[in-house]
Formats: structure tokens, sequence, C-alpha cells
């Protein structure tokens, strides 16, 4: 019987180690009841039965912890203890010690920990005397004392080294691997992580959601809170599975946490209180304190803290202290301390945010924002300059951006300083001297393009799986042809994706950065080339402007952002209707027409009518905000024949226009399925003398790629894929499969212009931290000056007319922008846009010369091209 009793705790205790809780519990309450225990009657000391028992206990103790059951995980051991064989001791001590750290008694687990070592020295088992370190690490890691942690997981490591239980060795490695992430070291973690879930897969793929939940953790470290609410979402839908409710449960903390910084303050309060109603029902008091905090403070960022507001934090933080807590502790102060400015008392907060707290890492990084913004609005409040700390704090984020490789970190990294910028951007806005404006504009958007790219995906092990990728994504298209079932080769492709994207995150930054430029400067280049730059921001729910390049900066209040928003949804709502490959019902086409004219008209009466006069009859660059991104600016009346070019910020403007050309031959090629594309691409090769041509049968993504390098001009008449939720896999279809936006970050010296004359690959996504990513963004990231691309869908026909005359002019000697405002002056509808700087054209010369007086308006124009 016993022999049986034994392989049923085996088995049970390896289903646990595999984080198959529910099923280790089933398994070893078997093995109880065939054991015939009876906490009433316990056994003999000192017997077989005695000793195996104590040891399914000791085992089935933190299965109910996982569980959420820690008090009944205690009382277990109570029990175990009468009887434990001496010899067996330290295991016991350590369980002990493990749950009371699962319940935030970090201090009382240090202690067991420390009783439980030398009986486990002595008496082992050996793989029990390597975990004490491994949870050790642990406990030192929730205390904020990461070198100790690191220390002890190394040494667990190396106790595991000499065992066989590889699942140990891999969950020890992950355990590293999270504190080199709290340290900071976020690509060294990333690089990490995939070597665990490796492991993980291969020996217990049941830990890989633990995995899920350490991206997670990386993705919050560096502003990427949607995804990483997303990856945890995952990874507690994997951990309810198995049954672990304790490690869901601080997870749904986590992603609260990400909720809240993303401003979805509704559904982060429901996860947060759901998180801390969990954590509490499981005993674990100084996490649900963590959950109340976090509710209060996205009652605090909402406005909607009520009376009292401040005590209630400094009782949760006096609580965290008195339990030995520190995890986010600091930040709860920085929390009060706010919370007593906005109130207007002001006793002591200065001292409190002036307290040397010894953080490291990523939290170290998170307290210093904090407490610069909190001590800015202190400044504020007694009438000094908060200037300074909204400065120095934005200048720690732009020294933590350079430290990556991945263009989605670099941007993400600009979420980390959002109320930082605000609040400067606000304040200088109400001080109203618009060079400052411009300055602090300036520092709140695309400050990932002051990065250089670190061109991971020439590594010849990408270039390998970048091939992969090309393979699968033709093997898509032929089963799409065929109408076959295409779920295998989807989810391969989505594992290719994410095998570049994870080596691509976890490559180390260039660890410099651009200068940045003076507004001074940003205003005398555009005096020099007839520019007016119309850089737009918001504060206080207005789209506003600063006007540069007409003798002086000029600040103007406009439309609310909100409306500005949703006007040029339509806009390019209307846009794509239009650009359908099917004839529309003239009714319908009647009403879209009908539509855009409306809401065109909209936003030139409320954005250009009051800059109208100030502008003059310059060219135009347009800085954009984030949520007007989309506005098909030449599509408004006004601008219509203007010049106009549109930037991801005046400083990227002024580096494009004064970055060298490329000088390299033109590269002209095509992709499949467009019917006008080799009549587009023969007679646009023919302007450039010795261009590189590739017809759709020809091209191969590998040879535009090379070709690309080095190009003074480069057409491209591909139809392509703008994919909003994985942005950097946005691409070109070519004959032998697709480029990949990815892909163009490599480039040694990208091209000086390229046109992509199909589809809507002027389209970005803000994803993260604000900035735009897309393949038009990949190509200005790269180093192109200028990129002309479409924000909408484009018949054949028309891309094919306007392209050639475009280029036609462009080889005479226009600017890209000055060649589409001429060509597009009788398209009214036409989707594309100039991207990035108005720079020099061939020939040298200025094509624009009319007045605004003689631009026509909408209501003079019909459309012919459909």
């Amino acid at each position: 019987m016993l022999s049986h009793v034994w392989r049923l705790f085996s088995r049970g205790q390896r289903l646990h180690r595999r984080g198959r809780m529910m099923e280790a519990a089933e398994t070893l309450e078997e093995a109880l009841t065939l054991a015939e225990w009876n906490p009433e009657d316990p056994p003999k000391p000192g017997t077989a039965r005695a000793r195996l028992i104590a040891r399914i206990l000791t085992v089935r103790s933190v299965n109910l912890a996982h569980l959420g059951n820690s008090a009944m995980g205690l009382r277990l051991l109570d029990h175990a203890d009468k009887f434990v064989d001496p010899s067996e001791q330290g295991m016991l001590l350590h369980q002990r010690a493990f749950i009371l750290w699962q319940n935030g008694r970090l201090n009382d687990a240090l202690r067991w920990f420390e009783s439980a070592e030398p009986l486990l020295e002595v008496n082992g088992p050996d793989w029990m005397y390597a975990a004490l370190f491994h949870n050790r690490a642990a406990v030192w890691r929730d205390l904020g004392e990461m070198h100790k942690g690191l220390e002890s997981i190394q040494r667990a490591i190396s106790l595991y080294a000499n065992l066989d239980i590889p699942v140990h060795q891999a969950k020890a490695q992950h355990a590293e691997a999270l504190l080199w992430l709290d340290l900071g070291d976020v690509t060294r973690a990333l690089r990490a992580f995939d070597e665990v879930r490796a492991q993980y897969r291969q020996h217990a793929p049941e830990l890989e959601a633990f995995v899920l939940g350490s991206y997670a953790d990386a993705l919050l470290y560096v502003g990427m809170y949607r995804q990483a609410a997303e990856h945890w979402g995952e990874a507690i839908a994997g951990l309810r599975l198995s049954g672990d409710e304790r490690t869901a449960a601080v997870l749904e903390f986590w992603r609260a946490v990400a909720g809240f910084e993303y401003h979805q303050f509704e559904v982060a309060s429901e996860w947060a209180k759901q998180a801390m109603n969990s954590l509490y029902r499981q005993g674990n008091e100084p996490m649900a304190f963590l959950a109340q905090l976090l509710v209060l403070q996205g009652q605090f960022d909402s406005h909607n803290e009520g009376l009292d507001f401040a005590d209630k934090v400094s009782r949760l933080c006096k609580a965290l202290e008195s339990r030995g807590w520190t995890l986010r502790l600091n930040q709860a102060k920085i929390l009060e301390a706010r919370a007593r400015i906005r109130a207007g008392d002001l006793d002591g907060v200065e001292e409190l945010l002036n307290e040397e707290w010894g953080r490291s890492g990523y939290e170290a990084l998170a307290e210093s924002l904090a407490r610069h913004l909190a001590k800015a609005e202190l400044a504020l409040a007694c009438g000094r300059d908060p200037m300074p700390e909204l400065s120095s704090g934005l200048n720690l984020l732009d020294d933590y951006r350079m430290e990556f490789g991945s263009v989605e970190f670099q941007s993400g990294v600009s979420a980390l300083g959002f109320q930082l910028a605000s609040k400067g951007l606000s304040n200088v806005t109400t001080g109203g001297d618009p060079a400052e404006m411009l300055a602090w504009a300036e520092r709140c958007r695309a400050q990932a393009l002051r990065v250089p790219p670190v061109k991971s995906s020439s590594d010849p092990e990408v270039r390998e799986v970048l091939g992969r990728l090309r393979q699968a994504r033709q093997r898509l298209w032929d089963l799409q042809v065929e109408n076959k079932d295409t779920t295998a080769v989807l989810a391969r492709i989505r594992e290719l994706e994410d095998e570049i994207r994870a080596h691509d995150r976890s490559t180390p930054g260039p660890r410099r950065q651009a200068e940045r430029i003076a507004p001074e400067a940003i205003h005398d280049l555009a005096e020099r080339r007839s520019t007016l730059v119309v850089n737009l921001f918001e504060v206080g729910g207005y789209l506003r402007a600063v006007l540069v390049g007409n003798g002086t900066l000029r600040h103007t209040q406009l439309m609310r952002l909100d409306r500005a928003a949703e006007i040029g949804r339509r806009l390019g709502a209307d846009l794509d209707a239009l650009g359908t490959p099917y004839r529309l019902p003239p009714r319908l086409q009647a009403s879209i027409e009908t539509s855009m004219r409306r809401n065109a008209a909209t936003l030139a009466e409320e954005i250009w009518d009051p800059i109208a006069e100030f502008v003059g009859d310059r060219q135009v660059v347009i800085v954009p905000h984030s949520k007007i991104a989309w506005v098909p600016w030449p599509l408004l009346p006004p601008l219509r024949g203007r010049p106009v070019t549109v930037a991801p910020s005046a400083e990227a403007w002024f580096r494009a226009a004064n970055r060298p050309r490329a000088t390299g031959a033109a590269l002209v090629a095509a992709g499949p399925a467009l019917l006008t594309a080799r009549t587009e691409i023969d007679a646009i090769a023919d302007l450039y003398p010795g261009a590189h041509l590739m017809h759709a049968e020809d091209s191969d993504p590998e040879l535009v790629l090379k070709a690309l390098d080095g190009a003074s001009v480069a057409h491209l008449a591909a139809h392509g894929h703008h994919e909003p939720d994985n942005v950097l896999f946005s691409r070109l279809d070519f004959g032998q499969g697709p480029l990949n936006a990815y892909e163009l970050l490599g480039l040694d010296q990208p091209p000086g212009h390229v046109v992509l004359s199909s589809c809507d690959l002027g389209r970005s996504t803000v994803a993260v931290g604000n900035e735009t990513l897309g393949f038009t963004a990949a190509l200005l990231h790269a180093g192109t000056s200028t990129v002309v691309s479409s924000l909408g869908r484009v018949p054949d026909d028309l891309a094919a007319e306007m392209m050639i005359d475009y280029h036609r002019r462009c080889a005479a000697g226009a600017t890209p922008a000055e060649a589409l405002a001429a060509v597009g002056e009788h398209r009214p509808w036409h989707p594309f846009v100039c991207f990035g700087a108005l720079s020099l054209g061939h020939g040298g010369r200025r094509l624009f010369t009319q007045p605004v007086a003689s631009v026509l308006l909408f209501a003079d124009y019909r459309l012919g091209f459909l």
C-alpha cells in the first residue's frame, strides 16, 4: 500500500513542479486518502507511514497556497510538524518560509529560510537545498535587494547544475532573468526569457504562461502598456486553467497597472478590484494593499479622488511598511505627496520628496520620474519654475531609450514620460513663449527618430528567418488562391514574426542619439527655404499650432482635438471608399464626395483659416498631432496646389532637409497583380538614366533591398499591407515574396527619395509612446529624407497616371512636394502625401510660385478617375 502511496506522491510532486496545480491537488489528496491520513489521529513518529505522510503534506501545503488557500497550507505544516522525521525538518521549515513569502510576509520568510538552510545542507534533499536559494532570491527581489537576489539565484543555478532536474534549472534561470529585468537590463533579460521559454517547451510546456507574464513585465518597462496587458491576459488564462490562482491574482494586479498607465481607467479599476479581492481572499495582504493603492492612483489620475484622499494613501503606505514590503511603496509615497500638493497641504511634502530610498534598476527609474513630476507640481504650487524638474525627468528617459535596439521599445519609452512632457507643454503654453512651446512639443514626439537604427535585420540568423517568413507568406498566397485552409500557415507566419521580433527586442541599443535642434535653427532653415512649419500639439483639449518661418514664431489656438480627430477619421474613410476597385453607384459616389467636401472644408475652416494670413504663399511643413496623423492634408481646399510636406517632428524635418542625399542609380520596381504596373515603371525608368528596372515577374525582395541601398530615387509600384497590430511587418508584395518594413532599418545608405505608388502604406499606427510606426515611418527612421505614399487605397490607373507625371516633374528639377502639388492640383481626391523633408529637386529650381488666392475650391472639380 505504501509503495502505491509513494508513486502517487511522486506523481503529484511532478505535476506541481510543472504548474499543473489542480491535477497535483487531486493526486496528492488521493495519496493522503490511501495513506489513511487523519489530522485527529496522526501517524506514529518514526514510522515509514509518518515519514511519507509528512512529505505529502509539505508538498500539498504549497500546492494549496498556489490554489489560493495559504491558511490551510500553513495548518497542514502545523500538523506535519508533530511527527516529521528530524532529518526532514528542514523541508518543513522551507515550505513554511515559501508560503509566508507568497503571502507578503517577507521578513518572516527570510527568518524561516535561514532556519532551514543548515538542516537542508546536512540532510537534503539536494534539490530542496538548491530551491532554498532559488526561493530566497525571490524574497530579496520583493524587498528590492536585487544584487542579493542575484547572488542567491546564481548559487541556486550552480547547485542545480549538478542535479538532473531540467525544469528546476529552467525556473532558476527564469528567476535570474527577472532580476536582470528589475535591474534595468531589459535586452539581456529578454534573451534569457527566450532561452527559458525553449526549455519550458521541451520539458514543461505548462510553464510557458509564466514566460508570457515575464514578457509582459518587459513591455511594461518600455511603456508598451496595451501589449503588456494583452500578454498578462493570456498568462492569467493559462494559469487559471492550471489552477495556479495565487500567481494569476498577482498578474491581475500587474495587468491593472498597465491598464491605468494606458489611461483605461474604468476597465483597469475593475481589474484592480478583482485582483484586490483575490489577494485578500488568499491572505496576501501586502499585494492586496498595492491593488487598493492602484485604485486610488486611478482616482487621482482621473481627478476623482474625493475627501481625505492623501490620508487614505498614507494609511496604506504605513500598512505596507509595517509588513516590510517595498515593492512600489516609494511610488505610493509620491502619490501621497502629489495628493497633498493638489489639496494645498504642503507641510512636509518637500522633505518627503527629498528622501533617499535606495532602489535600483527600473523601479529606481519609475520612482525618479514620479519624483520629478511631483517636485515640478510642488514648484508650481510654490510659485517656482517647474521646468528644471520636468527636463531632468525627460533627460533620464533619453538615456534609457538609447539602451534599446528595438524601434518599438525606443518608441514605447516615450510613454513613460507622458505626464512629464504634458505638464511641461502645458506650462510653457500658459507662459506664452512660442519658442518654448516648439521646444517642448518636440520633446513629446518622434523621440525614437533621434536614435540611429542598430540594423539587427542584417544579422545572418535573422536573414534566414526572414527567408522562411517569405516562403510562408508565398505558401499562404497559394492556399488563398486555391481556397484551402490557411490555419497552419498563418500560425507559422506568426511564429516566425515572433521569432524576429524577439531577436529585435533583445538587441542592445546604440547608446547614442542625435543632438536636439534649437527652435532658432529650425526657424532659420524655414526662413531660408521660404517655408512655414506648422507644428500642431494639444493642451487643454485644444489643438494648437506654433508657426515657424515668417520672421517670428507665433502661437495660435485652433479647434478641439477630439473633433479634429473624428473629422480626420471620417475623411480617411471616405477616401478609402472612393479608392475601391469597383465602380460605385452614382448616388453613392456623390454622397461620399459630398461628405469628403464637407469634412475637408471643416478642417480647412478650423485649422487652416486661422493661420492662413500668417502662412501667406509659402510652402508648408505640417507636423501633426498623433491623433490626426492620418489626415490627407493635400485634400484641404486651401492646400491644393501648394507644396505640403508632413513630418513626424520639426527636428526630424530639419535633419532630413540637411542630410546628404544618396546619389546611386535609381530603382524602379513593380510587384504582381497591378494592371498598369509595367507601363508605369517603364515610363518612369526612362526618366532616370541607368536606373535598375525590375518587372513584377522578376522582382525579388532581396534584390530590391540591395538596390535600395544608396539609390538616389526609388519608385516601388507594389501592393502593400499596413499591419496595425504588427507594424514592423507591414510589407510590399513582390514577385518572389514580401519586403517587410523591418528590413528597411538595415540599409547602410537609405535612398534619398522613395515613392510607394500603391495601397495605404502612408498610414501609421500610433502604438506606443504616441509615436508612429509603419512602412513609411520605417523608411524615415532608416534615414530616407522624403517618402511619397498613400493614406488610402489607390486605383491602379490613377496611380500610374499621377506617378508618371510626378516623376517627370521631379526629373525636371521639382522637389517632391512641388511635383506632388502640381500633379494633384487637378486630381482633388488623390490620397498621396509627401512625408519627410522639402529637399531640393534634381535641378534645384522651385516650381511653386502661385499665390494662395489662385487655388480653386473643391466645388470647381469633378471626379474623373473612377
